[in-house]
């Protein structure tokens, strides 16, 4: 069994008050991540880049002139953000990349905050799977049964949370990227509205889906990080009218709507888990029976397949064999979708949006389970659950990708453990734009099924 790891929130409190110093965590940070190699959760991890970022971190500190609360507290990234000082592959071997002497946007900025880049995070080969087992240097383990998949794209990030290597990471969502590792690894991920965060210098899956997001061991974790990724930049249009992050005020008595119908069944384990963590929270719940998820699913699948292939049409065309087996039968699978497929699945987007505005009943947050499933095991190709047999890649994304459709707010939060002691999580969707409530519901009701603060 885990310990319980230490939050960035009382990294920042140690750090602050002086009982350990910025090189004195780092080191403790490396070696963490040699007891944990097994785990296979980074690309690339560099001693000597990481402790020249802790020392001057540290004098810093020592000259009383911090550059902000997470001056000297190692972050983990995931491999499809470029970085200064450390190639970026995204786990593929189809190179040639972008150049990596730039920064991606969010890195930038965690790095202008002192914050120290820890190294690259293995991920699904270009983040397209939600397993984490394609991937050029082998798959991830999850840290509560190696036996079974991390779950992905952002596989590395949460193994390298929940293991208690770093208190948090920086992965990308595309169709629960984010959720879907922080679900089966036990821990906390959030995927922002689309336009809120940068996905500058994060290389792309599918760009009108994809959203940067942090995995962390608390919602407070993960808002600390949230000023250094929301706002406009003038390198991504999609922020132009990005607002600055600010916490909203604690809601008292949210309407949540219970997502169920055809095409959202998940297994009775994670249901009962979920219903008993929904009467524990107290919130004003009821069920609603959506229509139309399959065919809304089948029309997201078609955006990011259309627009995966798009952008890896030059490379896939020079260096064909630089792309796994699987990843390469995708690319080419979306090279065969027209233009009048893609056209419709961008109408049913619209309509899913109309959906929501104005045919559902009043709410303030929509639920489902993060996964309807424990991560199953390594290799085991199928899941079966209320009376469907899925593949084990569409079980991962089988609620998840809703809120990429959508450009939703979304957020997963630990609920329970099934019966193996698998971690389960609960996903929540807030209104576009409204982040910052949509935490402020997840606060309520991770005090009263966690009982954080």
């Amino acid at each position: 069994m885990l310990e319980k790891n230490e939050t960035l929130t009382q990294q920042i409190a140690a750090l602050a008050e002086g009982s350990y110093t910025a090189t004195s965590l780092a080191k403790r940070t490396l070696v963490r991540a040699t007891q944990f190699a097994a785990l296979n959760a980074f690309v690339s991890l560099d001693e000597s880049i990481v402790m020249a970022q802790a020392k001057a971190a540290t004098l810093r500190r020592e000259a009383g002139k911090p550059l902000s609360p997470i001056d000297g507290i190692p972050i983990a990234v995931k491999d499809n953000y470029l970085t200064k000082d450390y190639p970026t592959t995204a786990c593929s071997n189809a190179g040639p990349l972008e150049s990596s002497d730039v920064d991606a946007t969010i890195v930038a900025n965690l790095r202008a905050a002192g914050a120290i880049i820890l190294g690259k995070t293995n991920m699904h080969e270009w983040a397209y799977g939600a397993t984490n087992s394609t991937s050029n240097i082998g798959a991830t383990y999850n840290p509560h049964n190696l036996a079974h998949i991390t779950g992905g794209s952002s596989g590395g990030s949460a193994a390298a949370v929940a293991s208690g290597i770093v208190a948090a990471a920086l992965g990308s969502d595309t169709g629960g990227s984010v959720r879907i590792p922080a679900s089966a690894c036990g821990i906390y991920g959030f995927k922002p509205s689309y336009g809120r965060a940068s996905r500058h210098g994060v290389l792309p899956l599918s760009w009108s889906l994809d959203a940067p997001g942090p995995l962390a061991n608390s919602l407070e974790d993960i808002e600390h990080l949230l000023p250094y990724l929301f706002g406009r930049d003038s390198k991504d249009a999609s922020t132009a009218h990005a607002k600055n992050y600010k916490p909203a005020a604690k809601v008292e008595k949210p309407h949540i709507l219970n997502l169920v119908g055809n095409g959202l069944e998940r297994s009775d384990e994670v249901d009962e888990i979920v219903c008993r963590a929904l009467i524990k929270a107290d919130v004003d719940c009821s069920d609603y029976e959506f229509s139309g998820f399959g065919t809304y699913f089948a029309a997201w699948e078609t955006i990011l397949h259309s627009e995966a292939s798009s952008y890896h049409l030059n490379l896939l065309e020079k260096n064909p064999a630089g792309f796994s087996a699987v990843t390469r039968a995708h690319l080419e699978a979306g090279r065969k979708l027209t233009a009048v497929e893609l056209l419709e699945s961008q109408k049913l987007r619209a309509i899913l949006l109309q959906t929501l505005s104005h045919d559902l009943p009043a709410w303030d947050a929509l639920v489902l389970p993060t996964l309807p499933v424990p991560a199953p095991k390594h290799g085991v190709d199928w899941q079966e659950f209320g009376g469907r047999k899925v593949t084990t890649q569409d079980s991962m994304t089988w609620f998840c990708w809703f809120a990429n459709m959508a450009g939703l707010p979304s957020l997963s939060i630990p609920v329970g453990k099934s019966q193996s002691g698998l971690p389960i999580g609960m996903m929540l969707m807030g209104k576009p734009g409204r982040d910052e409530e949509l935490l402020a519901i997840g606060h309520l009701i991770d005090r009263k099924i966690n009982g954080h603060v």
